[in-house]
């Protein structure tokens, strides 16, 4: 019976780090708690070269894999999902900070609807304000172009403008930077689209899920601290580049069924997105400095 075993044993934690610096170590402790000793991790570094791996406490549980590249996130927890073992898998950034109290709420509900696939909570920024991407919409061509197009009238992706339910409940979409999810689920839909490098891969993952027949839910009480960009902050270019060659990728994929999603429409599209990109490389370098 599972009411005897610890939620957390039944948890393996994935992280996949990249020059997270000393972040990943407190992510884990904070994860554990004092003397903790679970949920299990597993640590997919991506050729990290700033030492982040080399100050992790000596710690039982925490199992580290290093990559010769950088294999982008997807293919990171793909890479652990193979040997994951327990029942639930937590995929959470290495600069964010989850409480064993948290981490077993989230347990909770997922036992609590066995027709769920994946569970988060409310994600903050350091200084306690809600992120986007918090609460969300899975993307389509309109909600993308309210996110871009100023004074547009049309509902975007992010919910976190809205007031938070006050109760669990189903949502299209939660963050991506700390998911638990049933690890069976995951599996039956094969992982992460290994297509996508960085962004959007999340939220492809839960489109999926969804088309497949599983909810996802999001507890509003459960509170997540999240640095955010820790891993980005020396490449904005590159990942600006990369988040737009991922939306492209996600709406080509989630767009075949509809009726105007046609050659025309996919051209018109593909020059707006990378046209986007082009007027976004000069702000990224302006704000470098």
């Amino acid at each position: 019976m599972t009411s005897a075993v610890s939620p957390l044993s039944r948890v393996t934690a994935v992280i996949v780090n990249y020059n997270s610096g000393r972040w990943l170590a407190r992510c884990i402790e904070n994860l554990r708690g004092r003397g903790g000793t679970s949920p299990q991790v597993i640590v997919i570094d991506n050729a990290s070269d700033d030492g982040s791996i080399d100050v992790l406490p000596a710690m039982p549980g925490i199992t580290v894999r290093r990559a010769h590249r950088n294999l982008g996130f997807g293919r990171g927890v793909n890479q652990a999902l193979r040997t994951v073992r327990t029942e639930y898998l937590l995929i959470i950034n290495p600069d964010c900070l989850l409480v064993p109290a948290a981490l077993a709420r989230l347990v909770e509900e997922l036992d609590q609807h066995s027709d769920a696939a994946l569970v988060s909570g409310r994600v903050f920024d350091m200084r306690g304000v809600e992120q986007r991407g918090s609460r969300r919409r899975l993307p389509t061509r309109r909600h993308v172009l309210s996110e871009i197009l100023p004074f547009s009238r049309i509902n975007g992706i992010d919910l976190t403008h809205e007031p938070s339910p006050e109760e669990p409940s189903d949502v299209e979409a939660v963050s991506g930077a700390c998911m638990l999810v049933r690890t069976a689920a995951l599996a039956q839909v094969g992982g992460f689209d290994p297509g996508f490098h960085m962004h959007f891969e999340d939220l492809d993952m839960m489109a999926r899920l969804r088309e497949a027949g599983w909810r996802i839910r999001l507890v509003p009480s459960v509170f997540v601290s999240h640095a955010g960009g820790v891993s980005s902050r020396r490449r904005p270019i590159a990942v600006m580049w990369a988040k737009h060659k991922s939306l492209w990728r996600y709406l080509n994929k989630h767009s075949g069924d509809d009726e105007g999603w046609t050659w025309f429409s996919r051209m018109l599209w593909w020059s707006f997105i990378h046209l986007h990109a082009v007027l976004m490389t000069p702000v990224c370098l302006l704000a470098r400095r």
